[in-house]
């Protein structure tokens, strides 16, 4: 922990014991010594989930006078959260946030950015979510012709509008958009080159979430920096199965008072190591993996669902198959799985075929996939895309 992220954290404590009824009696209970080591006494928490704070909505919220502003989480992974931040910590948040844009294109502003979340979106453009194409198309046309620079949002989002570019259904023939700012969900590799590719921009990622706003975002050599002046991380062991030796990424936020972060777990996949990157930044830098361990398959090795079913998905396209929209698993039985698939062509029993056996190889040979062919798959109210969902959980 480096000298800043100390002295912020130390000031945290001082402050939730003097304003927070739930972290004074915390502290109270774990003996935490405010003049002894922050480090020590960080370590004393216990790791903070979603329900804690659900749970002590009452005496969890620090007491200020200050203007406060209230989110709801997406509830992609269960029951949306009430967050609050104060005004200043909002606009903490959006300045650190706006440092990162101008140190990949200096040239954007708030009138030539636009992100797919936005009330000044919707009413400028329209609803950018809705993937009705004739929608799609009245969007993106009012949307090129404002001379957008800079868009943010789920990569799933602006990935079904570069489809519709590729095929012919809209035109982009002033390709102003210099960057794509992923938001929100992870990015394979294979979708960030094909937005890349259709729409002749370059894509960057941006790791947060609604609770603590920006956690890390990618510098120009591809490091996703943790936001160390507001945040520090922990990765937690974990026994879900991946390929590499990853964890559950906990946030510690430096800067949120009024709903304080204390090691909270995100649940999201992933590593977190120290480096000097080229970019000449010495900071804690995450490698995400695509899964959380809120959507494991159940019945299996601890296997992600989400990481699990889109790898398969871009090894069918790796083959030249690339003919599928989009896609969604439900879990219904330990053994059921049925897989929602938009289709872009009628290679059906080549993708039921191949799924099968990637399935059966990867969950065993007793599984059964019930395939059943869509027109659509609708998001999320916040736009996310959800790949993978066990009624086995509820």
């Amino acid at each position: 922990m480096k000298s800043e992220q100390r002295e912020k954290l130390t000031e945290l404590l001082w402050y939730l014991n003097e304003n927070n009824d739930f972290y004074r009696e915390l502290m109270g209970k774990l003996h935490i010594a405010l003049n002894g080591d922050v480090e020590n006494s960080l370590r004393k928490f216990p790791i903070l989930h979603k329900k804690d704070i659900r749970d002590n909505y009452n005496t969890y919220f620090s007491k200020t006078s200050e203007i406060k502003i209230e989110e709801f989480t997406s509830g992609s992974s269960g029951v949306p959260l009430k967050c609050q931040k104060t005004r200043y910590e909002r606009l903490m948040a959006t300045a650190n946030i706006w440092k990162q844009r101008y140190m990949h294109d200096p040239k954007v502003t708030l009138d030539n950015y636009f992100s797919f979340h936005d009330l000044k979106t919707y009413k400028q453009i329209g609803n950018l979510f809705l993937y009705d194409p004739p929608n799609m198309k009245k969007c993106f046309e009012k949307m090129c012709s404002l001379e957008p620079r800079w868009i943010s949002g789920p990569i799933s989002a602006i990935e079904k509008y570069a489809r519709l570019v590729e095929e012919g259904y809209l035109s982009y023939e002033n390709k102003t958009i210099r960057v794509f700012e992923n938001m929100g969900e992870f990015a394979e590799p294979e979708q960030r080159e094909y937005v890349e590719k259709i729409l002749g921009c370059k894509t960057i990622n941006h790791y947060g979430c609604i609770e603590s706003w920006c956690i890390a975002y990618e510098c120009p050599h591809g490091s996703m920096h943790v936001q160390d002046s507001m945040m520090y991380v922990e990765q937690l062991p974990s026994n879900a199965w991946t390929e590499e030796n990853a964890g559950e990424i906990v946030i510690t936020s430096l800067y949120n008072k009024l709903m304080p972060l204390i090691r909270y777990n995100t649940h999201d996949l992933g590593t977190v190591d120290y480096c000097t990157c080229k970019c000449g930044k010495t900071s804690q830098v995450i490698k995400l993996l695509g899964g959380r361990t809120t959507d494991m398959i159940q019945n299996s090795k601890n296997i992600p669902g989400e990481l699990f079913f889109k790898r398969g998905v871009y090894k069918l396209i790796r083959k030249g198959f690339d003919c599928i929209e989009g896609f969604k698993v439900m879990q219904t039985t330990p053994k059921d799985f049925i897989f929602y698939i938009a289709m872009q062509g009628d290679y059906k029993e080549n993708v039921t075929n191949f799924f099968t056996e990637y399935i059966q190889n990867g969950l065993g040979a007793d599984i059964r996939i019930q395939f059943q062919f869509v027109d659509s798959l609708p998001p999320l109210p916040s736009g996310k895309t959800k790949i993978f969902h066990s009624l086995i959980n509820i």
